[in-house]
């Protein structure tokens, strides 16, 4: 368990002994379960409280305590165990705080308040808890005063027949969310996981029996008969609307890279009023005729036949490939370097050199360590995404009319690339995501590995299945609040063995710490390192920390945290006296995203790849930076060249370029548009840029 997480653990413990006094001295057995919620709602707001006050308004509280600590405990437990004495005085000593209905009340209130601000947010914050806590409050008070009688709540001989009623209207929703959805997702793009399929389906059934049970049981426990109902209604009315968003209302929903979809405003109000005008309806119509509730019920049990079924199916009919699960490029010899000669390739996902030209005028000394490259201002990278830009700056293979959409697999088919560096004696090593790679290359690849062990993160896997299935079928205002990445995804694996293109960290904590050694048995080596670069989400910063809230990073930080990363590679290389004569590439295997206008025949923003190059030898002051355009067809050629092969068939190389100064350049971008850009003139003007619709056919 991470450390954080163990703050609730912390938190139940103080507040089961605080309601055990309480019980010792109230002797009431019927309310202890309402009471021990009650204190540790209580602590709870305590520590929130305390978080707040130090800066930590938008995290959560376990995100707060990230750096817990033994002694952490101590600071906190004895603040705590006053706190809760002081309470228990409270509740045994002074009439207005005994009363029972009020703490019932109150209870109640923050159970659906915390249900209702997770769901709208995905995440409960500091901010978020004390407001919902204070207002709880306010509400508390105002229904004490319009409810006279007494709370009814169910009786344990009850619970069957209450159950029986939930069940169907909560099972919808536990079902879509918590196993159909997750699975409906992984079998329809299994090469996107790096885990098993029947692990995560047995770890998607056991949170839909977690969820099941304790909201079911939560709401037994803590609500009066008659909000047990109304909540029940509400989880069926949020399902239903659920479901028919993701079927009719969603549209097309773009891949989630790390950007953020965005949709008009008219289109966010609109779905949002019509959430809210269907929930209210519903509620209504379901309060005032009991046949409503059966429709809604039948509706309910339909979908969970129906999705079942489809699951079902899906599991027989799919091809879930979990040989090829354990396969992976893993960080075996990604510290180790050559005794002669290394080409060491950095590519630091979308990179634009638009970025780097900027970092460079504002902060020189920051550069200073590249003071032996140049740097190729006016580049063009042949690909937009990285499922071809990786494929490409390993194949050197152009895209051709045949090739369609389908780059990848033609590019590795025709390519010898990687066999004729191996055939050359270097050692080969490739350090990015096993799915850019052809699995035909990887006898060729010193460390790929068929049988890596990974086991997934129950915890983590468990809130990632839920917000990716909430992504689907959340109203359009509250979508951007359950965007998940790549990264996220593959952070529900652990394996650390296996290269890790979303974080960045991981490498840079090994580097740092294991430090670079020379392969004995290696005269020559390969090494391309896949990073997450300036790639968004920022959840890697300048002083090489990794947050996965995003909130300590930024474009810039990320950017120089992970040239620091590079910056320390290149100084270990001097220290094993290896720098002189190993050529460096510092490149991207894209620019920043761009979207095609139709009307304009342009991009929206224009993109451009960092080329930054040290050929071995050199000794230069400064940063060298050329204006030549260039593409990195004309990198590649330097690279082969540089390691004594035939260069002629990749193309000019960079050296060679800069005598055709008016060489026209390709840029393509394969989904979610098909689109075909010529360069011609500098990258950075768009005028210079003109795009035409591919057909896909």
């Amino acid at each position: 368990m991470h450390q954080s997480n163990m703050i609730f653990i912390f938190i139940i413990a103080f507040a089961l002994a605080s309601a055990f006094v309480w019980k010792i001295f109230q002797r009431d057995q019927s309310r202890i379960i309402r009471v021990s919620f009650f204190f540790f709602l209580s602590i709870y707001f305590l520590l929130s409280a305390v978080k707040y006050y130090l800066g930590n308004t938008e995290s959560t509280l376990m995100e707060s305590f990230w750096d817990m600590e033994f002694r952490t405990y101590i600071h906190y437990g004895i603040p705590i165990v006053l706190f809760c004495i002081i309470v228990l005085v409270l509740l045994l000593k002074v009439k207005w705080c005994s009363d029972k209905q009020l703490m019932d009340l109150f209870c109640a209130v923050m159970f659906f308040g915390l249900i209702l601000i997770f769901l709208i947010n995905n995440r409960i914050s500091n901010r978020a808890y004390l407001f919902l806590f204070i207002v709880s409050a306010g509400l508390t008070v105002g229904l004490k005063v319009l409810i006279k009688k007494d709370l009814v709540y169910y009786q344990r001989q009850e619970f069957g027949q209450a159950i029986k009623e939930a069940v169907p209207l909560i099972g919808a929703w536990v079902v879509m969310h918590c196993i159909f959805l997750p699975n409906e997702l992984y079998l329809g793009n299994p090469s996107e996981f790096t885990g098993k399929y029947f692990p995560l389906l047995a770890i998607t059934i056991m949170s839909a029996l977690l969820v099941t049970v304790f909201f079911i049981f939560g709401e037994l426990f803590l609500l009066p008969k008659n909000a047990v109902h109304g909540m029940n209604l509400f989880v069926m009315s949020i399902t239903l609307m659920g479901y028919i968003q993701n079927i009719f209302l969603n549209g097309k929903l773009e891949i989630l890279d790390g950007d953020v979809q965005v949709w008009s405003a008219w289109k966010l109000v609109v779905n949002g009023f019509l959430w809210i005008a269907a929930i209210i309806v519903l509620l209504v119509i379901c309060f005032k005729k009991k046949a409503a509730i059966k429709v809604g019920k039948t509706i309910c049990i339909y979908i969970i036949l129906i999705q079942t079924v489809t699951l079902g199916y899906l599991i027989i009919s799919t091809d879930k490939a979990d040989s090829g699960q354990s396969e992976a490029l893993t960080v075996h010899n990604s510290l180790a370097v050559a005794k002669d000669q290394n080409v060491l390739v950095f590519v630091l996902d979308r990179f634009d050199s638009d970025w780097m030209d900027t970092l460079y005028k504002e902060d020189m000394e920051f550069c200073s360590p590249l003071s032996d490259f140049t740097f190729y201002r006016n580049a063009t990278s042949p690909f937009a995404n990285t499922a071809a830009g990786i494929p490409y700056l390993l194949t050197a293979t152009e895209w051709k009319e045949e090739y369609g959409t389908n780059y990848a697999p033609n590019a590795y088919r025709d390519s010898t690339l990687l066999q004729e560096i191996k055939q050359q004696g270097f050692d080969v090593g490739i350090y990015t995501n096993a799915s850019y790679v052809s699995n035909q290359l990887y006898d060729k690849i010193s460390n790929y590995n068929a049988s890596v062990e990974k086991k997934y993160d129950i915890g983590t896997t468990m809130t990632t299945m839920w917000k990716c299935a909430l992504y689907q079928t959340m109203p359009f205002m509250l979508k951007h609040n359950y965007s998940y990445c790549t990264e996220d995804i593959e952070s529900m694996v652990k394996a650390p063995q296996v290269w890790n293109t979303e974080n960045d960290y991981p490498f840079a904590e090994n580097l740092l710490k294991n430090g670079l050694t020379i392969a004995d048995n290696n005269t020559k080596a390969f090494r391309f390192y896949h990073m997450h670069g300036a790639h968004e989400p920022y959840t890697f910063s300048e002083d090489m920390k990794y947050d996965k809230t995003g909130r300590e990073s930024g474009l810039y930080s990320q950017i120089r945290g992970s040239l620091k990363i590079v910056y320390a590679y290149i100084d270990q290389l001097k220290l094993l006296g290896k720098y002189e004569e190993a050529m460096i590439i510092i490149t991207a295997d894209h620019g920043q995203q761009t979207d095609f206008i139709e009307e304009t025949g342009k991009p929206e923003r224009v993109s451009s790849p960092v080329i930054l190059v040290k050929q071995p030898y050199i000794d230069q002051e400064q940063l060298q930076i050329e204006d030549v355009p260039v593409s990195q067809a004309e990198m590649m050629a330097s690279m082969v060249k540089t390691m004594g092969m035939e260069s002629k068939k990749y193309g000019l190389t960079l050296e060679q370029v800069s005598k055709e100064p008016d060489k026209k350049r390709t840029f393509l971008k394969l989904y979610p548009e098909y689109v075909k850009y010529t360069i011609d003139g500098d990258v950075h003007d768009i005028n210079s840029w003109s795009g035409e619709m591919l057909n896909e056919s």
